[in-house]
């Protein structure tokens, strides 16, 4: 995530806060204890060993934060978070050894053996307390309780992440749902108007005497691709191939209009898998390519290509430049296509625009799937 995502700052004074608060306790705890009597000086030294008994907490929490939890939260690397999991952990158990090492000790002498044997009683073995029962043991060392500390440390930072990633995807669908209803207003305004009607239709009238056929087949086109952008323009995600086959509709348009005077190269694949995206993205590159990439005075392309590769969609669509007045409404509409991919796939694509004397190249990958909505 950015590190200017208010979401992401918002957790990071949580737990500067919260790290705040438990490093203040000591000196506030002793300074109480001296303050009511139960002390009879205050002892920084024992502040001191405390924080210094608190410092492998704090390195724990730091390479688990940001070094560790983002293999699950951020990436979906389940095994991977696990392994470096349990490397951290074991980290933090030799770290927590040496730091609570302290002199043992021996106490007085215990019993001699004779006095067990005598009275049929098992001597207690080497490192315990003589006549202390087994069963009444501690039941876990220091240092075992210190490791479970840290475990449910782990644990707390791990759910407060996925909270506020729950907090930010949250936000994110409210943005996406604005968004989303302004791009189909747009698209709606674009194409629900009366001049493309009036030059989609008057391409297939003139085709209807010339080639009955094709005139039928362009009333079939142009149907399907007004019911793509009437129901499926409000979905949040779609197949890739519904919006190859709205391409394929919309050249098909366009072709009829500029016949042979534009060339129009279209390159799409027939099988797109899995892959989804949000309907109408390719779209608006293709339409502005058609609207502000030709001219009637001198030769005019428009070249679109779409490839799969194993983790990626790659778009490319490039058109002949027709001036500065292409270039700046190239630029608006770039602008609301760059906060649109923002919003769906966050800082997981790669968007370049190569501007030319007479060249305008746009260059989009994208992951097979945006974020989850």
């Amino acid at each position: 995530m950015r590190a200017s995502d208010p979401q992401t700052r918002q957790e990071n004074i949580l737990y500067l806060a919260l790290w705040t608060l438990v490093f203040a306790a000591v000196p506030v705890t002793l300074l109480f204890r001296w303050l009511s009597g139960l002390d009879s000086v205050f002892d920084s030294g024992e502040m001191f060993r405390i924080w210094g008994g608190l410092l492998p907490f704090l390195g724990l929490f730091l390479l688990h934060n940001y070094a560790v939890a983002p293999l699950l939260v951020r990436r979906r690397k389940g095994v991977l978070y696990v392994l470096a999991s349990l490397v951290l952990l074991a980290v933090f158990a030799g770290c927590i050894r040496i730091t609570g090492k302290e002199p043992q000790n021996p106490g007085p002498p215990g019993p001699p053996p004779e006095r067990f044997e005598a009275f049929g009683e098992r001597p207690a073995r080497p490192g315990l307390n003589p006549g202390f029962p087994e069963d009444r043991r501690p039941p876990m060392t220091p240092e075992t309780m210190k490791l479970i500390i840290g475990f449910l440390l782990m644990g707390v930072n791990l759910g407060c992440k996925f909270f506020f990633v729950a907090r930010r995807n949250e936000q994110r669908m409210q943005e996406l749902r604005t968004e989303n209803l302004h791009q189909q207003l747009e698209y709606l305004r674009y194409q629900i108007n009366p001049h493309f009607f009036m030059n989609t239709l008057n391409n297939i009238h003139a085709l209807v005497d010339i080639d009955p056929d094709k005139a039928k087949e362009s009333i079939e086109e142009l149907s399907k691709l007004m019911r793509y952008v009437l129901y499926d323009g409000n979905q949040p995600t779609i197949p890739l191939s519904r919006e190859v086959e709205y391409l394929h509709h919309f050249v098909s348009l366009m072709r009829i209009r500029y016949a042979d005077s534009v060339r129009i190269g279209l390159d799409l694949p027939e099988d797109t898998g899995g892959a989804e995206i949000p309907p109408l993205l390719l779209a608006s590159f293709v339409e502005n390519a058609f609207k502000h990439g030709i001219s009637y005075e001198k030769e005019s392309f428009i070249q679109i290509s779409l490839t799969l590769e194993a983790d990626s969609i790659v778009f490319r669509c490039a058109n002949s430049r027709q001036g500065a007045a292409q270039a700046r409404s190239h630029g608006i509409g770039l602008e609301n296509v760059h906060k649109r991919l923002e919003l769906l796939y966050g800082s997981r694509f790669t968007l370049q625009v190569d501007e030319q004397a007479d060249l305008y190249d746009i260059l989009l990958r994208l992951p097979l799937k945006p974020l989850a909505l």
